[in-house]
């Protein structure tokens, strides 16, 4: 359980760059957050999660003080020096567009879905509360189903 582990999310610097973005803008500027140097037991047991939102509480407070340069010089690094079998723990989240909400012309969306999500063991969860997206190898899956379908006392 003592593997190394990556932590990393994305932070929006539009309102850091100079010259400024206008108003209008409707891009974005994400940079990649990275976190080195933990091992899986930070991120298990009773404190994993507790430890996982400090971590993350403490990174987001400090990045007032942090340069765009620094910010890509720190995930640059980590990304040469990350040792083999180092797993990596990503964090993301809505940027509040409120897609269901959304009329391009066409109508508003029925479902939507997160397609990155489908390379990696992960899951998702979207502004519809009766929406979640699990990505498992095959194996991993028919237990996941069983114990969904059947809960966890059969």
């Amino acid at each position: 359980m003592d593997r190394p582990i990556r932590f990393i999310y994305a932070a929006d610097f539009r309102n850091r760059l100079d010259p400024p973005v206008p108003l209008t803008y409707f891009g974005n500027c994400v940079l990649p957050i990275d976190f080195n140097g933990y091992e899986a037991t930070t991120f298990l047991g009773e404190d994993g999660f507790v430890n996982g939102v400090e971590i993350l509480s403490d990174s987001v407070k400090g990045l007032g003080s942090r340069s765009l340069e620094s910010v890509w010089e720190v995930y640059e690094e980590g990304t040469k020096n990350m040792k083999v079998g180092t797993k990596v723990l990503t964090v993301t989240g809505s940027n509040q567009f409120g897609i269901y909400g959304a009329d391009f012309g066409w109508g508003r969306p029925v479902n939507t879905d997160v397609m990155s999500l489908y390379k990696n063991n992960s899951f998702s969860m979207s502004a519809r509360r009766d929406e979640i997206g699990v990505s498992l190898k095959r194996c991993e899956m028919i237990v996941f189903l069983s114990l969904f379908s059947n809960g966890f006392d059969n």
